[in-house]
């Protein structure tokens, strides 16, 4: 099973093309362009590097979310772009799955805490027990980073995502550090949780009505500025 996999609901943009779990190539870029000038000369270069065509691919996967709202949006769309003309089925990933995907294999007995940056020192987070796949023990939430520091204090945490550093700042102390490469998302955990998924599905097909939702967890930013003015112009 040929699965192609992307994630752009970051900063950083990634493809990764597998054959079932095994890493086929990953290409990963974070230069500061957006997902919408790299991504599909990303694809393009990762199938001709495998000697692979885009009918080659069984399966599609993308992360839906929590992340960057045009992030999630054009990654959804590239997919369902490339799958749908070849009625291929596509998996969805929540983006904090991925992260946890990672560290998964060596966190021990610690608690995989997946953390992105929302900005306005909050964190999206979601928390995991490690082993050959992450097993969630909370939902994905939208937490002040110093409530979520309250959260986890004295337990055994390993943090992962590119909310590292603001977790950190914010009374957040991992048992050990992560490094930098395994911080930042990773189409080759997009992919390895989309093969989880499959395995646990008996129509893969259907992955695409399921899975292919994106997850914001708050309104986008327009949504809140609009929602602000609306409020200023009731109180004048």
């Amino acid at each position: 099973m040929k699965v192609l996999a992307i994630d752009t609901s970051a900063n950083v943009a990634s493809v990764a093309i597998c054959d079932g779990r095994k890493l086929i190539c990953e290409y990963t870029l974070n230069s500061g362009l957006t997902h919408s000038e790299t991504m599909l000369s990303m694809v393009e270069s990762a199938l001709k590097s495998a000697h692979l065509s885009v009918d080659d691919i069984d399966v599609f996967a993308c992360t839906v979310g929590p992340g960057s709202f045009t992030g999630v949006r054009i990654g959804v769309s590239i997919i369902k772009g490339l799958a749908f003309g070849k009625n291929k089925p596509c998996v969805g990933v929540p983006t904090l799955d991925a992260l946890a995907y990672n560290v998964c294999d060596f966190s021990g007995d610690r608690i995989i805490c997946a953390v992105m940056d929302a900005r306005r020192n909050q964190l999206y987070n979601a928390l995991y027990t490690g082993g050959t796949r992450p097993v969630r023990i909370k939902p994905d939430a939208l937490t002040p980073a110093e409530l979520l520091a309250g959260e986890l204090a004295g337990k055994s945490v390993i943090l992962v995502g590119d909310g590292y550093e603001p977790a950190i700042k914010n009374g957040i102390t991992p048992d050990g550090e992560t490094p930098y490469k395994l911080r930042m998302s990773s189409a080759y955990s997009v992919a390895r949780a989309a093969a989880d998924i499959i395995d646990g599905c008996d129509d893969p097909q259907s992955l695409t009505d399921l899975t292919m939702r994106p997850t914001y967890l708050r309104p986008s930013q327009a949504e809140r500025e609009a929602d602000e003015k609306e409020r200023a112009a009731k109180n004048k």
